[in-house]
């Protein structure tokens, strides 16, 4: 530890989070149970009628959940675009059928049909199984797991409760505050990006953050090189799939994938992107290149990842290399911002007097829980300790919320 220049992750963030976690373990979040159960009877129902149509529409029954009898179902019965071979025939996966959507109204069922199971698998039957007397789940954090240094959690994994669909947002309504008491989410806003732009020393991105514009928007204009007004949602949504497919090391071919367009047209706001912010990619090329030399890369408190991928001979592999590298050293000092936060929100609460608690870490929001009377104190406290982990620019933002339940909140 010493050696590797780790004492002060290990001191200031590592040790004094295990007190932190044993004790989110052990308040738990409490579980609307009723709500839960309403929730997944119409659910149920659902996956029943989906599967009636889809059956109808295949012309025969078929296990839905086997890619192989889908594959011959969609492919050889019906005729569909092949896209993508798997082990075992032409791949069924998710973005497989994003790009055959239109081609039949099969497809669409199917997806919903395994949204559905999935949120039945992994939340609407399991849950109720893990609440305790007071209706209250108490998830298992993992410390030393994500080798990003991000926090994971288990029975339930609760960083994967949905937001972004309708009955997503259902299930986070049903996590809920105690009687007499209300839910406080804080959620880091965009701080990989926050990070990024710190990282790279982009100028043009710092300023954007400092100007505290959308940066979504900011970069579609820089990207089209038109003026913000300009920018329609399409392009918005094509500027935040770049500004978080950098960050992830997204390659042409990834983005293509995504976007569903052409190859070369991926390329093109790839390049766009990495001339308009020329200190990114040198950042980019700087970090993959000193990876390489040392085996190894660092986040900004000194949390190190071997990367083992960068020599090796086939060539895919390398490629994952540099992806993991750059992405290391932007969301592992997010995972260690959070964690210091976290430490430093528990320990400013005690500090205060303030029955207010930390429940949960979900990706870059904190989850709290404490009386109505203390919310203003609570809030700013929490806000001010978030945001004061990193004296950088651009400097971090919190959007701090208040309700009964999760989704309120949030």
């Amino acid at each position: 530890i010493e050696e590797r220049g780790l004492r002060e992750l290990m001191d200031d963030i590592e040790l004094p989070l295990v007190g932190v976690l044993r004790e989110m373990e052990l308040l738990g979040v409490r579980l609307n149970l009723e709500r839960l159960a309403e929730i997944t009877s119409r659910v149920h129902e659902e996956i029943s009628l989906l599967e009636r149509e889809i059956f109808e529409l295949a012309g025969e029954e078929f296990l839905i959940a086997s890619p192989q009898q889908l594959g011959e179902i969609l492919f050889e019965k019906l005729g569909l675009s092949r896209k993508r071979r798997g082990k075992t025939g032409f791949s069924t996966d998710t973005r497989v059928l994003q790009a055959i959507r239109d081609e039949h109204e099969i497809i669409p069922r199917i997806e919903r049909w395994r949204e559905l199971s999935t949120l039945i698998k992994t939340y609407l039957d399991v849950l109720p199984e893990l609440a305790d007397e007071r209706s209250r789940i108490h998830t298992t954090f993992l410390q030393a797991v994500a080798q990003t240094g991000r926090l994971s959690s288990t029975n339930p994994n609760m960083q994967n409760v949905p937001i972004r669909t309708p009955l997503g947002r259902e299930i986070r309504g049903c996590f809920e505050a105690e009687d007499g008491n209300v839910l406080i989410s804080a959620d880091y806003s965009q701080i990989e990006l926050r990070v990024l732009a710190h990282a790279a020393e982009e100028p043009v991105l710092k300023e954007i953050f400092l100007r505290d514009e959308d940066v979504h928007t900011a970069t579609a204009s820089q990207v089209f090189a038109v003026t913000p007004e300009e920018i329609d949602p399409g392009m918005r949504s094509k500027a935040k799939m770049i500004n978080y497919g950098i960050v992830y090391g997204l390659s042409d071919f990834g983005l293509a994938d995504r976007l569903n367009i052409p190859r070369e047209e991926a390329k093109e706001f790839i390049d766009a992107y990495l001339e308009r912010f020329p200190r990114v990619a040198a950042f980019m090329a700087e970090t993959i290149e000193r990876a390489k030399e040392q085996s190894y890369v660092t986040t900004l408190w000194g949390r190190r990842r071997q990367i083992p991928e960068l020599q090796a001979r086939n060539y895919q592999v390398r490629m994952l290399g540099e992806r993991l590298a750059v992405n290391t050293v932007i969301q592992g000092t997010a995972a260690d911002i959070i964690k210091l936060a976290m430490v430093r929100c528990h320990a400013a609460l005690a500090e205060s007097g303030l029955q207010t608690r930390l429940l949960l870490t979900i990706h870059d929001e904190l989850l709290f829980e404490g009386p109505p009377a203390e919310r203003d104190r609570a809030c700013a406290l929490v806000e001010r300790e978030m945001c004061g982990v990193w004296e950088h620019d651009p400097p971090l933002a919190v959007d701090v919320g208040v309700g009964q339940n999760w989704l309120e909140a949030k």
